[in-house]
């Protein structure tokens, strides 16, 4: 009792050091104090300990000897009673602590060098089932299934994977360089400031990013002033909660996941491994077993040299803002010609939309022909129809891709517009014209309709039948050409032996009537709850009518393609079919898989009730197994 007493007086007089060897040389076991009489000891100590020590610890030696003190907001150990496993498990903290601390440093002082890159870190793996021990106990399945949901909710919220990599934010107010003001020789300037981005992963939990700033971006000297105090609190806040020490986390700025804080048992790290990737080299950091570690990689460092990082010395490659590698300068004067951009190459008003639609559409296509091209060694020249070219946005930014890529002494591109507005036509000839007689002298525009135009530079279909050979590669574009004009321009390129086929079909109307009364007439029909929605009728109609015209263009010896072509918020009509022909050997591998795309074809029609279809006409095959359909194109399916 007087030890307690002068315990007391001690705590009031906050006298730390004094207690601290009152609670070493006393005869009373620490485990004796009360709960009360801990917490008079806590309140009695000066939490001084990391204030007047420049090394801070991520987190001091977690251990169930714990009994009397604490400082900060790290728990410290007040020694008592120890056996040698607590020893053990005390000295192993240590050396945890001791690399944890290595690791924060090499980064702080690789950022200050200017030869940082990336970090990782990874904690514990998602359990996962062992083949073979689930073969030997294929009797308790369930049992194993009922573990396996357990392991991966005991590691809910932990830590999965962090990364970390270098980031420049620009400022949203660009400022001028000092020859500024309204000048014209004035050119903007990068301003902003340089990031640290850590993505935090965790096991069944929402992913988090935080950005911890590094320095700011002098614009006057291009330099950046460093400051890696935040990146330092925000590693510790990390390792202190891969700790389990979620009091510390709540000082420390970096967030748990949405399931708060996590449970651990006592000396164990979620953080498992890591590595460190700099200018000259890499670190592998090794949390897990009993030998932590920090050391350079043994396998990543043959080939690094010495020196500094890129990405730090010109941080404004880092930045989000960079220009976009687009096929097509906004800078192009058909641009302005077409109303597209303005005087300082930007997009006007309303045609940002169609910018985009433009370079999008013109990445596409210059992929197609660039494979057909190169798989054609005879061809010399490039040859483009757009069928329905409106004013001509698509066909002039394709035609000056092209140009500017192939046009030369052995290669010549020529494009053609078709177009049935005879005023539009001639609208768009005079800007062709304006354009000089450069690149643009081999484009122009026709008036025509999709289909039955004799006097295209393609010619007629003959010619292409009666297997002429061919010195060039041929392109037929049809976008948005209303119902059943796609399935006339598809014809218009088969029968011509076209290489490359792009079209975006519109308006799929045909098929509408014949899927309706299928529908009426057979209530029992394996999708009749679907299908007796409108809605979702309409919207079948669309997808069947395209999955036809897509096994067709296999049939007629094509590689076909059907995706997306720009965002839903730039037209609702943005599914786009690309084919390009394929070299065919008339081998049996060849026979068997046409017979096979022919057998889906009417298995697809007749689930749909369809009956007939306007480019399966034009090519004389059949989408019933009753009957065939009679052939109204002259000649049919052109031989392959």
């Amino acid at each position: 009792m007087p030890t307690f007493v002068s315990f007391l007086l001690l705590a009031s007089k906050r006298s730390s050091a004094l207690l601290l060897l009152l609670l070493f040389f006393s005869p009373t076991q620490c485990a004796s104090f009360s709960t009360p009489h801990l917490l008079a000891t806590e309140a009695a100590l000066e939490r001084t300990h990391h204030h007047h020590d420049n090394h801070h610890h991520p987190r001091c030696i977690p251990s169930r000897l714990t009994k009397a003190a604490a400082y900060h907001n790290y728990h410290v150990l007040c020694m008592s009673n120890s056996s040698d496993s607590d020893s053990r498990s005390s000295t192993h903290a240590q050396r945890t602590s001791s690399i944890i601390d290595e690791f924060i440093s090499t980064v702080l002082k690789s950022l200050q060098d200017k030869t940082f890159e990336s970090f990782t870190l990874k904690g514990p793996p998602a359990p996962r089932k062992n083949r073979r021990s689930s073969s030997k106990l294929s009797n308790n399945t369930e049992d194993m299934d009922a573990k396996m949901e357990r392991e991966k909710e005991a590691l809910r919220g932990k830590y999965k994977t962090i990364l970390g990599r270098l980031v420049f934010l620009q400022d949203k107010k660009k400022r001028r360089k000092k020859n500024g003001g309204n000048d014209a020789a004035a050119s903007d300037v990068e301003s902003g400031s340089l990031y640290l981005q850590v993505t935090i992963k965790y096991h069944l939990a929402t992913d988090i990013a935080q950005n911890w700033k590094i320095g700011t971006l002098n614009e006057h000297t291009d330099e950046i002033a460093l400051d890696v105090s935040e990146v330092e609190s925000g590693f510790r806040g990390i390792f202190a909660t891969a700790w389990g020490d979620s009091d510390n986390n709540a000082d420390s700025g970096v967030p748990l996941s949405e399931w708060g804080a996590t449970t651990n048992k006592d000396g164990e790290m979620d953080i498992r491994s890591g590595e460190l990737v700099i200018a000259d080299g890499s670190y592998d950091l090794q949390l897990h077993g009993n030998k932590p570690s920090f050391r350079p990689s043994k396998t990543k460092n043959k080939k690094k040299e010495k020196g500094q990082s890129q990405l730090m010395n010109d941080p404004t490659q880092l930045s989000h803002d960079r220009t976009k590698n687009v096929p097509l300068s906004t800078s192009s004067e058909f641009f302005q010609k077409l109303g597209v951009t303005n005087a300082d190459n930007k997009p006007k008003v309303g045609m940002a939309s169609k910018l985009r639609q433009c370079q999008k559409f013109v990445e596409i296509v210059s992929n197609l022909v660039e494979i057909s091209y190169s798989n054609n060694n005879g061809a010399k020249n490039i040859r483009a129809i757009d069928m329905g070219c409106g004013r001509g946005y698509l066909t002039f930014s394709l035609h000056s891709y092209l140009s500017d890529k192939y046009n030369n002494s052995d290669c010549v591109v020529e494009t053609q517009g078709i177009e049935r507005r005879p005023k539009l036509v001639r609208e768009i000839n005079g800007i062709a014209s304006e354009l000089g007689k450069g690149k643009f002298e081999k484009l122009n525009f026709i008036e025509g309709s999709i289909g039955e135009t004799d006097n295209s530079i393609f010619g007629d279909a003959k010619q292409h039948q009666s297997g002429e050979n061919k010195d060039s590669v041929d392109i037929v574009i049809a976008l948005h050409a209303c119902d059943t004009a796609t399935d006339d321009a598809l014809w218009f390129a088969i029968g011509r032996g076209v290489e490359v086929i792009v079209t975006a079909p519109c308006c799929q109307h045909e098929l509408r009537p014949q899927i309706d009364r299928h529908v009426s007439n057979n209530p029992s029909h394996i999708l009749a709850n679907v299908l007796r929605h409108a809605i979702y009728r309409e919207r079948a109609t669309e997808q069947i009518t395209d999955s036809i015209r897509a096994i067709l263009l296999e049939i007629a010896g094509y590689d076909v393609q059907v995706f997306e072509f720009v965002g839903g918020e730039h037209t609702a009509k943005n599914s786009i079919i690309t084919a390009t022909k394929k070299v065919l050997s008339g081998s049996k591998k060849e026979g068997t898989r046409l017979e096979e795309r022919r057998k889906s074809l009417v298995e697809l029609a007749e689930l749909y009730g369809v009956k007939q279809q306007r480019l399966a006409s034009l090519m004389g095959e059949s989408i019933t197994s009753s009957s065939n359909l009679e052939v109204n194109a002259a000649g049919g399916m052109p031989p392959l």
